[in-house]
């Protein structure tokens, strides 16, 4: 019997010692787990984290908040001649703004004033609009006051010398060629727009409708206005 019992343990050491130094190769659960960790790569590191921050971290992230469409408060248009009236009228039409559009009267004071010297007399004025409308220049006035300038035609009065030197510039790269500059005090009584809480899409027509506008500047509306 104690033969028997140590044949036994001597068998089951034989066996262990074998399974520990690899003689009867690799079992299956060794190469799933522990021989599986030692191929991996930089296990150092590894950080072990619960199972709900694992949950967490695999959850979609939130979504963006949609971004508002920027409203302008207040955009406002001028300053126009009375003469353009009916015209910008049937422009700004198109955006249906209801009360959201409103009309100002503007004095404006100038000092410096763009103009063709006289003509002589109303049929040699009637002549020169015929010659500038030929090349595109549609602003202007026939002066018919009894000064020096009667039979004249003015091009655009402007606040400074610079702004008037540009229209000039802009004027003679059309082909005007005998209009020149000259100081001249006038208050001129225009009006403009004001457009309140214009959306993206409704500026957007406003933009392609102001190509078409006469002469202007498109600002912010004034406090006192």
């Amino acid at each position: 019997m104690l033969r028997f019992v140590f044949w036994t343990l001597f068998i089951s050491n034989l066996a262990l010692a074998g399974y520990q130094f690899g003689l009867a190769g690799k079992w299956p659960l060794e190469a799933r787990e522990p021989e599986r960790l030692k191929q991996q790569l930089r296990t150092d590191q590894l950080v072990q984290i619960s199972a709900s921050a694992a949950q967490t971290s695999s959850e979609p992230a939130a979504a963006e908040p949609e971004k508002k469409t920027e409203v302008i408060a207040c955009l406002e248009l001028g300053n126009f001649l009375q003469s353009d009236a009916a015209k910008i009228e049937d422009k700004l039409k198109t955006l249906a703004l209801g009360d959201r559009q409103s009309r100002i009267n503007i004095s404006e004071t100038a000092s410096h004033m763009v103009f063709i010297p006289s003509q002589g007399s109303k049929e040699g004025a009637d002549k020169k609009i015929s010659e500038l409308k030929r090349i595109g220049v549609s602003d202007y006035f026939v002066i018919q006051d009894q000064s020096n300038l009667r039979w004249g035609i003015s091009l655009g009065i402007f606040k400074t010398e610079d702004a008037a030197k540009q229209h000039l510039s802009n004027l003679n790269n059309k082909g005007v060629r005998t209009a020149r500059i000259m100081p001249r005090s006038l208050t001129t009584n225009k009006f403009a727009y004001q457009l309140h809480q214009l959306n993206g899409e409704e500026k957007g027509k406003l933009d392609t409708l102001m190509k078409d506008l006469p002469a202007h500047e498109a600002r912010s509306c004034q406090k006192n206005s």
